[in-house]
């Protein structure tokens, strides 16, 4: 599918899909936050994002009511403000990715609390936007703008990327209703065998 066409379709995603389609995405990406809060020995943070993640997914398979919803949603934002780093006292480039996650976790709570925006089509953008500036920072040192875009155009990790939207996209696009099992076959796949966006692994 071309990219272009899938980012409309992904702003035509409401209510659990998209609230599920941004929260793998930022699945996708906690190895990323994982390695950040560990090379800087931040392991309690590193189990409080695991926590956090797996409470959302919870919240999503089971909602309640909707004062029940905004009131758990808001409990799980504050968590996220105390595992956001701030990338101005940092001198580390892994520091950007780590933020990325919890912004990615942020849409999912903000698409919780208000599902009336749209929030796919950013999301989506976000995590792309991650593995540019990744690329760009492993292998653009001296490289013009045109070369840049050349450079993500061809590459790999890109390509995942657009590869792993489009499967959530149809699985999310395809599925009647929500249910445990499929949240569950949902996070799996976003896990990806514990490979980040970006290439990360903690196993390696």
């Amino acid at each position: 599918m071309n990219p272009q066409k899938l980012q409309k379709l992904l702003a035509g995603f409401k209510g659990w899909r998209e609230q599920a389609f941004i929260l793998a995405l930022a699945e996708r990406a906690v190895p990323n936050a994982q390695l950040y809060y560990e090379s800087t020995e931040q392991r309690a943070q590193a189990r409080a994002l695991t926590q956090l993640i797996d409470a959302i997914w919870l919240r999503i398979q089971k909602p309640g009511s909707e004062d029940e919803l905004e009131e758990r949603a808001a409990e799980l934002s504050d968590t996220l403000s105390t595992l956001t780093p701030d990338t101005e006292s940092v001198d580390q480039y892994g520091v950007y990715p780590a933020r990325d996650v919890c912004a990615l976790i942020e849409q999912s709570l903000l698409a919780m609390i208000n599902p009336e925006k749209r929030r796919c089509e950013e999301a989506s953008q976000l995590s792309l936007a991650t593995i540019t500036q990744f690329i760009e920072f492993a292998e653009g040192e001296g490289k013009s703008e045109d070369a840049l875009i050349k450079l993500f155009d061809r590459h790999p990790l890109v390509a995942r990327e657009f590869s792993f939207q489009e499967e959530l996209y149809d699985l999310l696009r395809s599925a009647p209703h929500p249910s445990v099992e499929f949240f569950q076959s949902l996070r799996e796949l976003a896990q990806d065998e514990g490979v980040s966006n970006i290439g990360v692994s903690l196993a390696d």
